[in-house]
């Protein structure tokens, strides 16, 4: 059994870090007006495509392997952050240039680029306070999370503040990974070791490889859109989409951080003990009510919120806010179907479910291509959202299949 206060502590860490993004879109868009604010929103997209294109899975290989405790383990992850952190700054030079000709209303080529400090500063974070998260501790990662959102909110204040400028994202986000990296050493109970074992590595490899091709797919189903409504309908109608987003994924972000805190050492438990088919069935059902709570409470309060909090400039369209809400809704209602994959060691099953997602984009990119309203849009990632539910639990049936006595196989 998990204790309440550590269940209490899994669940408040992401909730920290969603509101700290959600509070930061609110100073930029206020400071920065819409048009600045679109063109931070381009940057942002920029480095989450390079983010999730390179997720080899670290922290949740370390929360699940049976030897993850061991140094020698964490020491070779480590190693691994570092060459993820240079394959990401290399991917964002070459998008550099990419996205400084496709946008030239946006960002200049030197902002792009200077993103590149980011991952390479992240490379170095001390994973101490995620092997904790083996034994349900998640105090040091919410003093590494807590610190990073303070710098990041001050300095993108005070960025934004003095430049009027989406400059001002650039620097907040540096800021955030040096608090981040350096309390995370100053938390850690081990000394800093890297290692970069051959062997460790393929492992490394084998294990994130499927993960990277998922992290794509989510990509393609989280920000490809951002991408197509800035080329078709500019950086305005993109800065009212991504608040209406963010607003919308915020509960789903929050679930999906939750649960890879709390479920992978859940079904790794469940799966030694025969019971992985009860405990999995149990998590759907809980986060199946709370996507229904979701979505009512954001078709009905959204409009207002967006109002009251960012202005009437950022103010959406009714069809837009109820696409988002299923959406997103759909998002946590699947949350344990890709935690559980992950714990069973099928890797390829979060990526076989979001090709159902990812292909909604040929008729997507169509709609926007003749001109459709926005919502039609939305509406058909919907669509791909509800596809990819299906699919991944189809993937996974014969888990939910199981009786507690009866192993599954990995």
């Amino acid at each position: 059994m998990i204790a309440a206060s550590a269940r209490a502590t899994a669940w408040a860490v992401p909730i920290a870090v969603e509101m700290t993004a959600l509070v930061r879109s609110v100073i930029l868009a206020r400071l920065l007006g819409v048009e600045e604010f679109g063109q931070a929103a381009l940057l942002a997209v920029t480095l989450r495509l390079v983010e999730m294109a390179s997720d080899i899975g670290v922290e949740r290989l370390l929360a699940q392997a049976t030897d993850g405790d061991s140094a020698a383990l964490q020491a070779n992850l480590h190693g691994a952050l570092i060459l993820r952190g240079a394959a990401m700054a290399l991917c964002l030079g070459v998008l550099a240039v990419v996205m400084s000709v496709a946008f030239p209303s946006g960002p200049a080529l030197l902002t792009y680029l200077a993103l590149a400090l980011v991952p390479c500063g992240k490379a170095f974070l001390h994973l101490d306070v995620r092997r904790a998260e083996r034994s349900f501790s998640y105090r040091g990662l919410a003093l590494v999370e807590a610190a990073g959102a303070v710098a990041m909110l001050v300095v993108a204040a005070l960025v934004a503040h003095h430049t009027g400028s989406h400059i001002a994202l650039v620097f907040a986000l540096a800021a955030q990974t040096v608090a981040q990296v350096v309390v995370s050493h100053l938390l850690a109970e081990r000394r800093y070791r890297v290692s970069f074992e051959r062997a460790a590595m393929l492992r490394i490899w084998a294990f994130g490889a499927p993960l990277i091709a998922n992290a794509g797919l989510m990509f393609l189903t989280l920000q490809a859109d951002r991408l197509i409504i800035a080329k078709a309908y500019g950086v305005d109608a993109l800065a009212v989409f991504v608040i209406v987003l963010q607003l919308s994924l915020l509960p789903a972000l929050i679930t999906g951080r939750a649960a890879a805190s709390l479920l992978a050492p859940v079904f790794r438990r469940a799966v030694d003990a025969g019971t992985v088919g009860r405990a999995a069935q149990q998590s759907l059902l809980a986060h199946a009510a709370l996507a229904v709570v979701f979505f009512g409470g954001f078709v009905l309060l959204a409009d207002v919120v967006v109002t009251v909090i960012y202005g009437a400039a950022f103010s959406p369209d009714a069809p837009i806010v109820v696409a988002l809400a299923a959406a997103a809704a759909l998002r946590i209602a699947r949350t344990p179907l890709s935690q559980l994959a992950v714990s069973l060691g099928r890797t390829g099953d979060p990526a076989r479910a979001n090709v159902m997602r990812a292909l909604v984009l040929l008729p997507v990119t169509a709609l926007a291509l003749t001109g459709a309203p926005l919502w039609t849009l939305v509406a058909t990632a919907a669509l791909g959202e509800a596809l990819a539910a299906l699919r991944g639990w189809q993937l996974l049936s014969d888990v939910f299949a199981k009786t507690p006595t009866q192993k599954v196989m990995s």
